[in-house]
Order: C-alpha cells, then sequence, then structure tokens
C-alpha cells in the first residue's frame, strides 16, 4: 500500500496498525501539557525507512512527511512508496499542477523554496533545498 493511501485513517485501523509493525514505529501521545489549548496529536516516526506520520485528536492520520533527502536522523525515503508523482524541480511540479489544473500555492517572495498542489481531498507540499526536492508532505487540506 503507497503512503498516500493511509490518510485519513484512524491510528487503530488494521491497516494503520500493519504499517507501523512493519517499521518498528513506535506512537507518541503529544497533549497540551502547557494549558495553551492547542489540540492533542499523535506522531510515528519510521526513521530507517525516512517518514513520519501525525495523527491529529481524533486519531485520524492528517500529515505524512516524507524526507527524500536524508537529514535529522532520517533516511531518504524510497520515493516509490509514496503514491504521488515525484518531482524533481519546482518548475516541473509547477508545469505538472498547471497541466492538470490542480490550484497551487507559492512561496510570496518569488522563491522556488517549495510548491502545495492543492486537490480537494489532498495536498501536496513539495520542498527544495539548492534546487533539489528534499522533502514531500502529504497532507489532508485544511479547514
Amino acid at each position: 500500500m503507497k503512503l498516500v493511501s493511509y490518510l485519513e485513517r484512524r491510528l487503530k485501523d488494521d491497516a494503520v496498525i500493519e504499517l507501523l509493525e512493519d517499521y518498528d514505529m513506535e506512537v507518541f501521545y503529544l497533549f497540551d501539557r502547557l494549558h495553551e489549548n492547542t489540540a492533542d496529536a499523535y506522531s510515528s516516526a519510521a526513521k530507517s525507512a525516512g517518514f513520519e506520520l501525525r495523527f491529529n485528536d481524533h486519531q485520524i492520520l492528517e500529515t505524512i512527511w516524507c524526507y527524500v533527502k536524508a537529514r535529522d536522523g532520517y533516511t531518504a525515503v524510497d520515493t516509490s512508496i509514496l503514491g504521488v508523482p515525484y518531482y524533481s524541480s519546482f518548475n516541473e511540479a509547477s508545469r505538472s499542477a498547471e497541466g492538470a489544473g490542480v490550484r497551487l500555492s507559492k512561496p510570496p517572495s518569488g522563491s522556488e523554496a517549495w510548491i502545495r498542489l492543492e486537490e480537494d481531498h489532498l495536498w501536496r507540499h513539495y520542498e527544495f533545498a539548492d534546487g533539489e526536492l528534499a522533502l514531500v508532505t502529504l497532507m489532508l487540506p485544511w479547514e
């Protein structure tokens, strides 16, 4: 199963549990210990596989970070498990989105540091460092 297909699944969904077990992932409960009215969340990282999951306070998977370039203790993810297109450059992602009629967001500064392709049920955020793809974030759209 591709990582993108796990979005919107619950933490205790059998497929999610299988993913957690396959990658020997621990789940961490992140709660509002400072009483700042922030929502609780759950996080789980597969550093050796290059991705991290974040579940919201309802235990629904809402964000998946996929490290295309190794960093912060994460190895590079195998891009074939993402389930979304891989763009090697900002321009390639931009042309693809425009050609498909997909709404996009770019930095207001005009830099090519990132681009977000916004579809109704999935947002794909591509981050570039030194002109190369470094991180792909798969997320549910913000409300």
